[in-house]
């Protein structure tokens, strides 16, 4: 484990932790009072603690510049992998001699420990005949082409894992040997598979479509499922690749992860090779499928889960243009809206309104899809326009499979934030703009030209924490700006992690804001964690 502050600047600060929801209180001055309890877990599943990728507000003072963050620790765990590809670099990839590819799984935070899955490939065979590594292997070195084998080798593990949020030492580590198969990352969209907390348990799901169920204290398995769609498809597929030797099997297409709604586990189901994928209700304790409902999401998005008076519901949206509420607890679809435009990244719906793409009524599409957005109030029985965006050129954006990261809306506090790489007059030629909303009628708050693309943002605390472009870089770069579309301004200089490459490659590995704290894979194979707060 690698610490970023030494000893004494440990001793200066107490660390305060809540065991029964395991959840970092906060690093408080010597003396400060300490916050009373809060049961509700940082972080358990892909989409946030709300269901929408909002973190929550902890209420604490950030730095005002983000090169003044720390780095608390580095993980002691490297077992996750790179969780990046590329179409053209993907053979010097899997060469590399310090770690093998693995999912590009999101991180959870409950209990006071970080959460990871991800696969290792395992054993002698590997896919020597696949024509591309078979053709590029002579221009490696003896050392690399023996990692080029190791990496490319067709069976694989699954595993999962706990390490503690305060050092990054590992807790527990599962590993499913020969229960996975070895996914090629590819470009766009690798098995993502970001594992699931719901009270003391930690849900998984492998890359042959089992899923796991573990405790989330002792790391001790609770039951496996082996009667998901995808299993039979993978297992036969499994035993014709170690035969003939000839591929990978690709992971692109297997972006929706499982989440919790109302007590019940929701997972996709990625055995039919439609884009719209099923979505099966199971059982928490004992992992019996409780219903199903087909063609109910995008492959690639996960279920946002939306809450109504204290219950919740999943809502979803897929490629055919449909979008749907489902009660966790039956299976039964509440609603359909029909007529979208397709929808191929997760949605972040408010307590009251989510936005959906919709048609252009002005736009000439010139061989592109392109689209806008509209707000729909949301409740149990219905859904209905609200407003829409204008149908202009800045707020029109790019829509199909091949930029789906690019998703990210984010509603709090009554404002909608919104980033467009949207069209110009030239259509090769696009524009980044970025747009405050308000929620209830849709009027524009803030609305600015960005010179760079495809961001991945949050709202944490009283700013937005922003990266110009975590679909691309390999040197991930972050930058603060206000919240307030009053006073929209960056805030501080642009940041560039110092410990190296991260993110995955056109999928977004969602990073967890928790108290303060940020949480990043690296290429390494490992977790990082960085202090936001001011000292």
């Amino acid at each position: 484990m690698k610490l970023a502050m030494n000893q004494n600047d440990l001793t200066r600060r107490d660390w305060l932790w809540l065991s029964a929801a395991g959840t970092i209180a906060a690093v408080l001055p010597a003396g400060a009072p300490a916050k009373g309890p809060d049961l509700t877990p940082a972080w358990p599943q892909e989409n946030g603690p709300f269901g929408n990728f909002n973190p929550r507000q902890y209420r604490v003072r950030l730095v005002d510049d983000l090169n003044q963050a720390r780095r608390l620790w580095i993980s002691d765990e490297t077992d996750l992998g790179r969780a990046k590809g590329s179409a053209s670099g993907y053979v010097d990839m899997l060469a590399d001699l310090t770690t093998h590819p693995g999912s590009s799984s999101s991180l959870i935070v409950a209990d006071g420990k970080v959460f990871a899955s991800s696969f290792r490939p395992r054993g002698n065979v590997w896919a020597d005949r696949q024509v591309r590594i078979a053709a590029e292997i002579g221009r490696f070195t003896a050392e690399r082409q023996a990692a080029l084998r190791r990496n490319t080798a067709i069976d694989a593990d699954d595993l999962t894992l706990a390490i503690d949020l305060r050092t990054g030492r590992t807790v527990w580590k599962t590993v499913e040997e020969g229960r996975g198969i070895n996914r090629a990352s590819g470009k766009r969209l690798q098995f993502h598979g970001t594992p699931v907390y719901h009270e003391g348990r930690v849900f998984s799901l492998g890359t042959m479509g089992r899923v796991y169920c573990y405790d989330a204290v002792t790391g001790r398995k609770q039951w496996q499922d082996d009667t998901g769609s995808l299993v039979r498809h993978a297992t036969a597929m499994k035993e014709r690749l170690l035969r003939d030797r000839n591929e990978m099997p690709g992971g692109e297409g297997m972006g929706a992860s499982p989440i919790v709604a109302g007590g019940v586990l929701v997972v996709p189901q990625f055995g039919a090779p439609a884009q719209d994928v099923p979505l099966r209700g199971m059982s928490v304790e004992t992992g019996r499928t409780l219903w199903e409902v087909p063609a109910a999401t995008s492959r690639y998005a996960t279920p946002a889960v939306w809450t109504h008076n204290d219950r919740q519901y999943i809502l979803a949206a897929t490629i055919r243009g449909e979008m749907r509420l489902i009660d966790p607890r039956s299976g039964r679809v509440l609603w359909t809206v029909n007529g979208l435009t397709p929808v191929y990244y997760p949605l972040s719906p408010s307590a009251t309104h989510v936005m959906v793409n919709i048609p252009s009524a002005t736009e000439e599409r010139r061989g592109l899809s392109w689209g806008r957005m509209a707000a729909y109030r949301l409740s149990p029985e219905r859904a209905e326009r609200a407003w829409a965006v204008p149908d202009r050129a800045p707020f029109w954006f790019e829509n199909h499979m091949d930029i789906c990261a690019m998703r990210r809306v984010q509603i709090r506090d009554g404002k909608v934030y919104y980033y467009t790489q949207g069209k110009t007059e030239n259509p090769r030629v696009t524009s980044h703009n970025f747009h405050i909303l308000d929620d209830a009628n849709g009027n524009v708050l803030h609305s600015s030209q960005d010179p760079v693309g495809s961001p991945q943002f949050y709202l944490v605390e009283d700013r937005i924490l922003y990266s110009p472009d975590a679909a691309h870089f390999q040197r991930i770069q972050w930058q603060f700006y206000s919240t307030d579309p009053r006073n929209f301004r960056r805030i501080g200089e642009l940041w560039t992690c110092p410990h190296g490459n991260t993110t995955a490659y056109e999928v977004f590995i969602e990073l967890p804001y928790v108290d303060g704290l940020f949480l990043m894979r690296g290429w390494a194979g490992n977790v990082v964690c960085y202090d936001l707060r001011a000292r």
